[in-house]
């Protein structure tokens, strides 16, 4: 959880003093800070430059600088928990787990053959691209099946290992032709060719070159989205309460002429105008005695948003 920020010994000073989190105006800057790069940016969802290290789902206090007071704002605990940052983000290579499964044979007549770890998966995994590939297959059912070898000729796993040689199947039959198994994992890697996670689909339809009749998955890259839509909008900060002496003030104040062009929402205390009244009598005490300064040609004079900028 991070500390409380304490209160500035000012009259005025900027809301970003309030801040309960540290700002991450780029990718670089949160790199930086972090020594990790941030999550591929979403920009479906509203950019977020700032991450709560330990949420619960409680809401966050902002301060609305268009509307001019305090507002909550409920963020799921997995939304706070990250930040949503416009940029490329680098996808990582796909490192495979070696794998001490083999083919025996029973009886022992032939050596034990090592399993391909290419062809091993998470049913979880396979499960996800069945999900990801249904599309390609409408009116038809997608699952998928533990191809490991039985029988004379069967697979051994260590107790150590999870995965299997999960295939795929679309209505209970291979969609690589009778016998073949399609594996999950086969799918899996050609997903990963710019990286693991990055954007892309599948398609079911002949390779370059090949038969008309002979279907083939491919994995088709998707360009990976950098930048924020116009409009966008960029996420409040969370602020701790106001003190008891503390309150929002509009910075130059409001010009009935120009409105509050120009100004911007500062946080006050209280408790220091008097001292800024006092400021302000020794400068007023100094400005009449400058003017009376003999040889003084440019009379001095304090202008009305400065004085009720100090409290006058």
């Amino acid at each position: 959880m991070n500390p409380i920020p304490a209160q500035p010994n000012l009259l005025q000073y900027p809301i970003s003093d309030l801040y309960l989190f540290p700002v991450y105006a780029t990718r670089a800057v949160y790199q930086t800070a972090t020594g990790q790069q941030a999550p591929a940016f979403n920009s479906a969802q509203p950019i977020k430059q700032w991450f709560d290290p330990s949420p619960n789902g409680q809401p966050y206090l902002i301060f609305d600088t268009t509307a001019g007071q305090l507002i909550t704002l409920p963020l799921a605990a997995s939304v706070a928990s990250t930040v949503n940052l416009p940029g490329s983000y680098n996808y990582p290579a796909y490192v495979e787990t070696p794998t001490d499964a083999t083919v025996n044979c029973a009886g022992g007549y032939v050596a034990p053959t090592p399993i391909l770890p290419a062809t091993l998966c998470l049913k979880s995994e396979a499960i996800a691209i069945a999900a990801a590939i249904a599309p390609l297959f409408p009116g038809k059912t997608v699952t998928v099946a533990d191809g490991s070898a039985v029988g004379v000729f069967f697979s051994a796993y260590p107790t150590d290992e999870p995965r299997r040689q999960w295939s795929i199947l679309v209505n209970g039959v291979s969609p690589s032709g009778a016998g073949l198994n399609l594996y999950a994992k086969t799918l899996m890697l050609q997903s990963y060719s710019a990286g693991v996670g990055a954007p892309g689909h599948y398609v079911y339809q002949p390779a370059p070159g090949e038969p008309a009749n002979d279907p083939t998955f491919a994995w088709i890259q998707d360009p990976q989205v950098t930048t924020a839509p116009a409009g966008a909008m960029t996420l409040p900060v969370p602020i701790r309460q106001l003190l008891p002496n503390e309150e929002f003030v509009l910075m130059p104040p409001h010009d009935p002429a120009f409105g509050s062009l120009g100004s911007q929402w500062m946080v006050a205390r209280t408790d220091v105008a008097t001292a800024a009244a006092q400021a302000l009598a020794t400068l007023q005490s100094e400005l009449v005695a400058y003017n009376e300064t003999p040889g003084v040609t440019q009379q001095l004079a304090l202008t009305p948003i400065v004085m009720e900028g100090l409290g006058a």
